[in-house]
């Protein structure tokens, strides 16, 4: 017990760096998931529900939900998880570039966990959003140490993040030099690699911005402390010069993936590959210049809200590649496979996540609909919905090479027409709520909007349920393929019923086949061997 303890605390291996990665998002992510369904439960009905009225235990609800489901659940796994895992197959080189690094940035994340989760016992909790604006993150109002606690944890995941980016980014840039080249290899690599430019470029903004908060609040400077001559907005600048190209950090790998397995689905024959490099390349650029659109309401002159919303429309033109690239894939599949479904899933989100962006980019628009519940539907469609729906992607076509099991169809599409369903429901009735002016972050509603508050709370039954499903699943298949390399014969007897009948499992020369497909974007490479 105690060597395998420290087997994994001490290991430099990627692939199980890469599995610890995704375990831990995903029970940091179901964490996450409750909280929303504690604020789901005070919002299901009239006046206090379940919170007994207490506004500001609402409010770290809200704080930690974000920072769980952003920091802790779909940056780590779509970016070092499936990093880890995928990348040096894809590239062909036989370990991370910094292995040690590799593990302290793993920890790292564990400990940022524990940290955030801390600080909401301490005190009366941080309950600043997950933007952490001044002067509501002040000492007047966040007295005591849940806020610095809070910061601290930032810093840590934050760290994290830089090592793993730097990691991915030196390793591609070996592999490039050693093995192969970059145009002959999956889409994934590219996003992972463009995703880890845009982190070291943005990170040390965020950490500079914290840092100076918590100096305000510990060691009295007056950065954004306005009775002493400071400037909150200064703090929003700083934030969103990190927070919008956030938001690329966790869908570029997502698209990375998607077109990865939308290249397996389509016969090994993706559509337009150099096109949609340049597409996340201009998408990385173009999204360091449009923070300003979070800032609509600050006060902005006229001519920087034409500027800053003309950039925001500018963005919909690569991403518009990618999307028509993706719909010319889909044509080419022969089988609607599980894959397929949740493809077709991302795409239906990410579509109407960004129909909703380009209404929002109108500057005048959005002085009407910030912070409206309309705000905070764009972005669970966008993040919630496409990044959880690509991430299941990614997790559905590694699943047959960790586990060397095959999840059953018939299973797998319940699973995803429940999760459409239910976030459908969610989401479409906070956009309603939120063009009618419904205002986020208030744990109550009129009476005029009962309908479509317990709707969303139905709805987040249906997606409780599918999640429940899918990990079951997914835990039965562990369970087969353990009992199958152990000699057990428990499965096999009549005594035992399994959702899982009629499954095949892959065989050691159809998961080498498999891993062989899964290293290259093109058909045929030149140049390079793969060892199954």
């Amino acid at each position: 017990m105690y060597s395998l303890v420290a087997t994994i605390l001490w290991t430099t291996n990627a692939k199980l760096i890469g599995c610890i990665y995704l375990n831990a998002a995903v029970c940091f992510g179901t964490s996450g998931l409750l909280l929303s369904w504690v604020m789901r439960g005070e919002l299901g009905g009239l006046s206090e529900q379940l919170l007994f009225g207490d506004h500001q235990l609402y409010n770290v609800l809200t704080t930690s939900h974000a920072m769980l489901m952003i920091f802790f659940f779909i940056m780590p796994g779509v970016m070092s998880g499936l990093g880890n895992l995928l990348m040096p197959i894809h590239l062909c080189v036989p370990e991370m570039a910094f292995p040690k690094v590799n593990n302290l940035g793993a920890w790292l994340l564990v400990d940022g966990y524990l940290l955030i989760v801390g600080s909401s016992w301490i005190d009366e909790g941080a309950g600043t959003a997950w933007t952490i604006y001044p002067p509501l993150s002040m000492t007047t109002s966040h007295g005591g140490l849940s806020m610095d606690v809070f910061i601290i944890s930032l810093h840590a995941v934050g760290v994290s993040s830089l090592t793993g980016a730097i990691n991915i980014m030196v390793t591609g840039c070996y592999a490039r030099r050693t093995h192969t080249a970059l145009m002959q290899t999956s889409l994934y690599p590219w996003s992972i690699g463009i995703t880890g430019a845009l982190l070291v470029g943005v990170v040390p903004v965020l950490a500079g911005a914290i840092t100076m908060l918590l100096t305000d609040r510990c060691t009295c400077t007056t950065f954004y402390d306005v009775l002493s001559g400071g400037d909150p907005v200064l703090y929003q600048h700083l934030f969103w010069v990190f927070g919008h190209p956030e938001v690329y950090i966790i869908i570029l790998p997502v698209f990375g993936i998607v077109s990865h397995c939308m290249h397996r689905v389509a016969v090994f024959s993706l559509f337009n590959s150099l096109g949609m490099v340049y597409a996340m390349i201009a998408i990385g650029v173009v999204g360091y210049f449009v923070w300003a659109h979070h800032m609509f309401t600050v006060g902005l002159d006229v001519d920087t809200r034409v500027y800053f919303s003309s950039a925001t429309l500018l963005i919909a033109l690569p991403t518009s590649i990618k999307m028509f690239s993706w719909m010319v894939g889909l044509r080419r599949t022969i089988l609607a496979t599980t894959t397929a479904w949740y493809i077709t899933g991302f795409l239906l989100m990410f579509l109407l996540g960004g129909v909703t962006g380009l209404v929002l980019a109108n500057s005048e628009v959005d002085l009407c609909m910030h912070d409206t519940y309309y705000v905070v539907a764009h972005f669970h469609y966008v993040l919630s919905l496409g990044a959880v729906f690509g991430l299941c992607t990614g997790v559905l076509a590694t699943h047959e090479l960790l586990i060397g099991y095959r999840v059953p169809t018939w299973l797998a599409r319940i699973q995803v027409l429940l999760l459409l369903t239910g976030t459908t429901c969610i989401f479409w009735g906070m956009h309603l709520s939120g063009a009618l002016g419904l205002p986020r972050r208030v744990p109550d509603a009129p009476d005029g909007y009962l309908s479509s508050t317990v709707s969303t709370s139905c709805g987040l039954c249906t997606v409780l349920l599918a999640v429940a499903l899918l990990l079951s699943t997914s835990m039965e298949c562990s369970l087969w393929d353990m009992l199958q390399v152990r000699g057990a014969h428990l499965w096999s007897s009549g005594s035992r019923h399994s959702m899982l009948l009629g499954s095949t499992s892959l065989d050691v020369s159809t998961r080498g086949q498999l891993l062989l497909h899964t290293c290259t974007a093109n058909s045929i490479r030149s140049g390079s061997t793969v060892v199954a």
